[in-house]
């Protein structure tokens, strides 16, 4: 949308779910979706989906460029090696923007449970050198990877950090709704790298000592079925309510009713370097929020901002739960802290520095 605003046409390749239609306009952006099949299973079927897309994009890529002559070509990975789909483009002169959401080296041995010798990982961090050298701009989404970066890929390119963060003119601080009772929340996928298993064991340590507290989980994914198995388990089926999944503007809306914010998510190599969309919109509502240490959070925020707690701990957890509950007042003046904040780095002050790199 930032795009659109000032005057750009923009073109979308990516993966077609199920139901999905091939090529659509949405909102002025044109869409081309590319049917693959997500398996997954090991280490061979990863490699070759990915390799699969990169093939099919290329192909894509260039069928449009024919038709459209594109300027810029911005790609989003995983995986790293998608930059080269742009070749062509490069070779003619065009712009390469490689968009590093992810980190892939730390991604395989998060996802594989490997360490930083592996063969494999070392092989990633080649390709991700040569790909951060390919690309004429690089981009990510924190701090913290742009340090990694630089010093093990590119120490002397410039990176721009453009944060996943939200607009402070989408969310309003100000929709607060009187209501009965303590309510806890987490919006979002409902998958494992959330640890809302976690979530849940925290919040069950504090329950019966606090009846009025409630946990609302708003979403839907493949940790569902398990999360409520664990819910009836521990005897909170009328404690823990799953809202199912909802439109973002209608959980904006339910979210004015909350009173304390939780993101359990798990911590290693790879997640310790993420920080979610999720903790910005809770920012921004001015909900207090209680994280897992992660380092990538720990960079923006302080304890004068945010209750921090050992990731999968759920007796440190079910403390700060208890805090919050007991001190309403302090974690309130916390959330107007982390606001004020973290302001800086709202979506609008973001797109401004992207579109800052298109101009360029």
């Amino acid at each position: 949308m930032a795009l659109l605003s000032h005057g750009h046409t923009v073109s979308i390749i990516a993966l077609r779910n199920s139901g999905e239609a091939r090529h659509e306009v949405i909102d002025n952006v044109k869409i081309y979706r590319i049917g693959l099949q997500k398996k997954r299973s090991g280490k061979i079927r990863y490699v070759l989906e990915y390799f699969t897309f990169f093939f099919l994009s290329f192909i894509r890529l260039n069928i449009l460029d024919f038709r459209y002559r594109y300027d810029i070509v911005h790609i989003n990975t995983l995986p790293d090696f998608l930059v080269f789909a742009g070749l062509i483009q490069k070779l003619k002169g065009k712009k390469i923007i490689l968009d590093m959401h992810e980190i892939m080296p730390e991604f395989f041995m998060s996802k594989f449970g490997v360490g930083f010798h592996h063969p494999i990982v070392f092989l990633l961090r080649i390709l991700e050198k040569i790909c951060l050298k390919f690309a004429d701009e690089v981009i990510t989404v924190n701090e913290p990877i742009k340090s990694i970066f630089h010093q093990r890929s590119i120490p002397h390119k410039p990176i721009t950090v453009v944060m996943n963060t939200v607009s402070t003119s989408v969310v309003d601080s100000d929709i607060k709704r009187s209501h009965v009772g303590f309510n806890c929340v987490y919006h979002g996928t409902l998958t494992d790298i959330y640890g809302l298993d976690t979530a849940i064991e925290g919040f069950s340590k504090v329950k019966f000592k606090f009846p009025d507290i409630l946990f609302h989980i708003y979403g839907d994914g493949q940790c569902l079925f398990q999360l409520k198995k664990l819910t009836k388990k521990l005897n909170l089926e009328n404690s823990v309510i799953f809202h199912g999944a909802m439109t973002h503007k209608e959980v904006l809306k339910s979210l004015g009713e909350m009173d304390l914010g939780i993101l359990s998510m798990r911590k290693d190599v790879f997640l310790n370097l993420s920080f979610s969309n999720k903790l910005a919109e809770y920012v921004y509502m001015k909900i207090p929020t209680i994280v897992s240490d992660l380092d990538s959070v720990k960079f923006y925020f302080t304890n004068e901002h945010i209750l921090f707690y050992e990731a999968a701990n759920t007796d440190d957890l079910a403390q700060k739960i208890e805090y919050a509950y007991l001190n309403r007042e302090i974690i309130n003046m916390m959330a107007e802290s982390a606001y004020v904040h973290f302001k800086e780095y709202n979506w609008d002050v973001m797109a401004e520095r992207y579109l800052d790199i298109i101009e360029r």
